[in-house]
């Protein structure tokens, strides 16, 4: 089976038939999977998961029909699969509604420009959300926003409301995860980085994920947490228990100060906070606080 397009969909489900002992060959023009920005997250990534599954990544791929099969072909590489899964995204179904006809601007994509904190499109009233949109194509996104237009529409006055924190997973066992701001997203000057592997984590080793790798992104003045990424076991808990802490303003020396089960996964996020906070020495043993 040939997959076009490793997001989040098609990384999973190149993994599930690799898994059921399908050959799978993934192919994607981006030179990373599940779009992964961190490039450190992006090596372990590409290594654990290129073991399972064959990986044609940063360039174009061109499919033709091949007799009963698919013919795929990426610079010098061909190969011929039974079945073509097209994972490529989706857009807004937008276009019929001729909103340029309205008076309404719209983008080179043809999406009207709209404001993520009302759901507002200009000062229209009109309100955008979820898949209409395109812009966090995620159910629990999804929700919020149909919570945010349909508040407005039905109101004289537009509210602004502060949206969740960004968070991002892919099943893909270990998980690929992303919570907060990207490192893309960061200032690298402004930044403290702790990281957290999954070979010095007793739970881990256990679980056959050694190759799990966190990193955490804080503010470089005061440690307060500012987004995370991950490749990891149990990936989907710690994004919860990080995009909680970042939502809620919490720092790496405040979260050392609650306890740590031993031996847990959770460990991992203790290790990368303790290497955030040694750039904060306050003089006391790391985790505790005064009486």
């Amino acid at each position: 089976v040939g997959v076009l397009g490793l997001g989040a969909i098609g990384l999973e489900m190149g993994l599930a038939l690799a898994r059921l002992g399908v050959e799978v060959i993934g192919a994607d023009v981006a030179s990373t999977v599940a779009g992964i920005v961190d490039p450190a997250i992006g090596e372990r990534a590409l290594a654990r998961f290129g073991r399972e599954i064959a990986l044609w990544l940063g360039s174009e791929v061109a499919v033709s029909p091949s007799g009963e099969e698919v013919l795929m072909r990426s610079g010098d590489r061909v190969a011929r699969v039974d079945l073509l899964l097209a994972a490529l995204g989706r857009r807004p179904n937008v276009d019929s509604l001729n909103l340029a006809a309205a008076g309404i601007a719209v983008n080179s994509r043809g999406m009207p420009e709209f404001d993520p904190a009302t759901m507002q499109v200009g000062d229209f009233p009109v309100f955008i959300a979820g898949d209409a949109n395109g812009d966090r194509p995620l159910m629990h996104e999804a929700a919020d926003e149909g919570a945010i237009a349909g508040y407005n529409a039905a109101r004289a006055d537009v509210t602004r409301f502060r949206r969740k924190v960004a968070l991002g997973i892919a099943f893909a066992d270990p998980d690929v995860v992303s919570v907060g701001a990207r490192l893309d997203q960061l200032d690298p000057q402004a930044i403290a980085i702790g990281s957290a592997g999954g070979d010095s984590n007793g739970r881990a080793k256990i679980l056959g994920s050694e190759e799990s790798l966190l990193r955490l992104y804080a503010d470089a003045r005061d440690g307060r947490l500012l987004g995370a990424a991950m490749v990891a076991a149990g990936g989907e808990h710690l994004a919860h228990l990080l995009a909680w802490a970042i939502q809620r303003g919490e720092t790496a020396q405040g979260l050392l100060q609650l306890p740590f089960y031993h031996p847990v996964v959770e460990e991992m996020l203790q290790t990368a906070l303790k290497e955030i906070a040694q750039k904060f020495p306050d003089g006391l043993p790391s985790g505790l606080a005064r009486a």
